[in-house]
């Protein structure tokens, strides 16, 4: 038993974890043809994720703030820091959190925990045979969906989903945003040598940044935004996409009419 104070050391004899192929594609199929909803997405998602899940909590558990945290006993919830709008709404007007809570306060948007509730991350770590070290580091990024958004400059218009898509795939390889990012490269949009500039400079992005995977979120959110971003080595939007974002055709904008009547 680990002492009070301590957490217990984490696990490195577990088994190295493998793509499920069969259950992933099947999955991932079923969510395509509407037959599955989200619950198909995150089980065929993570059903393939087993590599990276594994690469990303290695490079996590080897860094300065990944020792840090894993030696916490009892461990951070971050989803539960990022639900808590009291106290990141006392934190400074401008910082990462007023920035965050601007985001999150939009029409439509979801609290921190909808992803946990819809993605079912206890039973995918059973199924997938994570370890109980890396369903907390899972369940940490929960919502770096939002948190990329944010701290990436990448708005909540279609455009930005775009963006963040493709920053997203070149911060985490998960098989199944690479393929999303071959599919965006495909949209149709107005000018298509623009359209292509764009999403491969938003995954060039991803690629530059140091893993937010091992950032310190907690000590982030009273910072200044720019400061935020300075500390994690984001650089400017407009040294990343000096011309701008391309206007959306009408294929991004029957996407984006589709999501908004969701």
């Amino acid at each position: 038993m680990a002492e009070a104070g301590v957490a217990p050391p984490v696990r490195n004899d577990a088994p190295r974890l493998r793509r499920h192929w069969r259950v992933g594609l099947t999955q991932l199929h079923r969510f395509l043809r509407q037959d599955g909803g989200l619950d198909s997405a995150f089980e065929g998602m993570f059903a393939l994720a087993g590599p990276t899940v594994q690469s990303e909590f290695d490079r996590f558990a080897s860094s300065e703030v990944g020792e840090r945290l894993l030696a916490e006993h009892p461990r951070r919830d971050l989803n539960a820091f990022l639900a808590d709008r009291e106290t990141l709404g006392a934190m400074p007007t401008g910082s990462l959190a007023a920035e965050y809570l601007a985001y999150m306060g939009g029409e439509g948007m979801g609290s921190s925990d909808d992803f946990l509730s819809a993605a079912g991350l206890d039973e995918k770590a059973a199924s997938f045979g994570w370890t109980e070290d890396q369903l907390w580091f899972v369940r940490r990024m929960a919502n770096s969906h939002d948190l990329f958004h944010v701290v990436s400059g990448y708005g909540r218009d279609i455009i930005g989903e775009i963006g963040v898509n493709a920053f997203t795939a070149g911060q985490i390889p998960l098989l199944p945003v690479r393929l999303l990012l071959a599919y965006q490269y495909l949209l149709k949009p107005s000018r298509p040598f623009e359209w292509v500039g764009f999403v491969s400079r938003a995954n060039r992005h991803g690629k530059r940044v140091p893993s937010l995977a091992c950032v310190d979120f907690e000590a982030m959110f009273p910072l200044p935004l720019e400061e935020a971003r300075q500390r994690m080595g984001i650089p400017a939007m407009a040294e990343i996409h000096p011309r701008g974002f391309p206007e959306p055709a009408r294929t991004l904008l029957r996407i984006e009419a589709g999501f908004n009547n969701k």
